[in-house]
């Protein structure tokens, strides 16, 4: 046990093992970006997770031999690191052991996993192809993990349902983890394939969707759910702080942050270390390693979508109501609140929902109308005037995804509109950075907002006082201390996504990120406080 800032006993609570990590230079690997077992180390201190299991970069990304050689040498003086493996199907004798010499090879070594990547190596995981190999890994039940990314695109929503669902259902005995960079637009596949198979299980670290944990534990239980960050990939962060915030049984967060795990590996003789964490250096960060939110702690969103239906996904308790009391277990006080509807279709829908919840909770929403401007000229302006009339105060535009250019005039109109009004405009993306620019001396009235951190819009933000930069979200390592360096601290403001993202992946990040308290607060809290003063 450790002390908290305030003086109270912080424990190791949730004795967090990731089971998803890399270890070794990739393919995309940045100048001065993490990847050594160093690296990850100072990361799960930070973070607050206890164990790893890691894979080498080799084994991943180019041939599993030399990798799974390496990661051998890597761990072997680091007892909170523990070996995992890629197996291919068996074919070419001279590429991997048998499955009999691998699974004696992986006892001795204590190495804990298998993990597949069908799409990486270009194979299927048929009856004829895979499972002769894997007839004596079912007998050990060791645990599969199956990764359909290719390497260099890590695009979301990989998964081969029929496939997967398939081999699930020939080696019942194989725990099988489908694990992915991102599990998005899938969702409603994933729960009848949860329901089809009863091996199936879920790596947590692709699957930041609001109030998905609470769905899948109330539904199919938190011993088919497992802790996972996807490092370097992901900040270790993101899903840490999910587990940690979520609203679930204590028990149900210990078994998915690590309980799970440690049981599958059992099989294989790993030893688990005792581990004494250093203690979060202060509240904000105590409060993602614990989920215990000090009750004076509150902060302000600057993105979040209404609405609760999508084509894309389920969005679980997605009521008016559910979303407040989220919001208020979460300690968030007001949110720029947009439509989902905005996407897809009608935004006149999507408009009066959002003017609808601005009226039953004013101190908690500022509305914004979502645009199409597909619509024309007079429309957006009948549109705007209306919305202003139901008491919305600022834009959403979105035009990557209504497959509309970002620098076309109409978009501009609705610049215009927020200078002559004093309104806050947000865009999912301004297009090239001088486009931006121009608009931002051109309106110099209206409080700009790039809907997510991108950091080329980092040096406009120093430049121009009526641009700042969403959070939403800062997901890879160390992205929000260089979001700060690069835009400065007062520049930098909180955007869950909410309705589409956890609270907690947002705000982890930012939590749990190597700044001082006071700069923290600026993001969480006081930027965002001072926008809407200017309004």
């Amino acid at each position: 046990m450790k002390d908290r800032p305030n003086g109270k006993r912080l424990m190791n609570k949730f004795n967090f093992f990731d089971a998803v990590c890399m270890i070794g230079r990739g393919l995309k690997s940045g100048a001065g970006e993490p990847y050594m077992a160093d690296d990850l180390l100072e990361s799960m201190d930070r973070v607050g997770i206890a164990e790893a299991l890691v894979l080498d970069s080799l084994s991943r990304q180019c041939h599993p031999a030399p990798g799974n050689e390496r990661i051998l040498d890597t761990v072997s003086e680091r007892p909170r690191l523990h070996p995992a493996w890629t197996a291919l199907p068996h074919g070419a004798s001279d590429e991997q052991p048998s499955p009999e010499d691998m699974l004696r090879q992986m006892k001795k070594h204590r190495v804990g996993a298998l993990f597949l990547f069908p799409a990486q190596y270009g194979f299927q995981l048929c009856d004829w192809a895979v499972d002769a190999f894997f007839e004596p890994i079912a007998d050990e039940k060791v645990p599969v993990f199956v990764n359909y990314n290719d390497n260099r695109h890590l695009s979301m929503d990989a998964c081969r349902w029929d496939e997967l669902v398939d081999f699930c259902r020939r080696r019942p005995s194989i725990p099988v983890i489908l694990t992915e960079f991102r599990l998005r637009r899938k969702n409603r596949m994933l729960y009848r394939a949860l329901d089809a198979c009863g091996n199936l299980h879920i790596e947590l670290s692709g699957y930041w969707l609001y109030r998905g944990i609470e769905y899948l534990t109330q539904n199919w239980g938190a011993e088919r759910l497992i802790f996972g960050s996807n490092w370097p990939h992901l900040n270790q962060s993101c899903t840490a702080a999910t587990v940690a915030m979520a609203e679930i049984d204590e028990a149900d967060k210990r078994l998915m942050a690590g309980g799970n795990l440690r049981r599958l590996i059992t099989w294989c003789g790993a030893q688990n270390p005792e581990v004494e964490l250093p203690r979060p250096p202060d509240d904000f960060a105590a409060f993602a390693w614990t989920g215990e939110r000090p009750g004076n702690m509150t902060f302000m969103d600057c993105h979040g979508h209404l609405g609760g239906h999508s084509p894309d996904y389920h969005i679980p308790d997605s009521t008016i109501e559910n979303t407040v009391a989220e919001m208020d277990r979460m300690g968030v006080q007001t949110v720029f609140a947009f439509s989902f509807s905005v996407i897809h279709g009608d935004e006149r829908f999507g408009n009066d929902q959002v003017a609808d919840a601005v009226r039953a909770y004013p101190d908690r929403f500022i509305g914004f109308a979502g645009i199409n401007p597909h619509r024309g000229r007079e429309e957006i302006l009948a549109e705007l005037g209306r919305c202003r009339d139901k008491g919305l105060q600022g834009i959403k535009l979105i035009p990557q995804y209504q497959d509309f250019p970002a620098e076309d005039p109409l978009i501009e109109l609705c610049c215009e509109w927020a200078h002559e009004n004093r309104w806050v405009i947000l865009n999912h993306g301004w297009g090239a950075p001088r486009h931006l620019e121009r608009l931002l001396e051109k309106f110099s009235d209206a409080v700009f907002i790039t809907g997510h951190a991108d950091f080329r819009c980092a040096p406009l933000a120093r430049r121009h006082r009526n641009l700042w930069i969403c959070t939403c979200p800062v997901h890879r390592p160390r992205d929000c201390q260089k979001l700060v360096e690069a835009a400065g601290a007062d520049r930098v403001m909180f955007g869950s996504d909410l309705q589409d993202l956890p609270i907690s992946w947002g705000l982890g990040p930012i939590l749990q990120a190597n700044l001082s308290p006071a700069v923290k607060r600026r993001i969480l809290y006081d930027n965002m406080f001072s926008v809407i003063q200017r309004i």
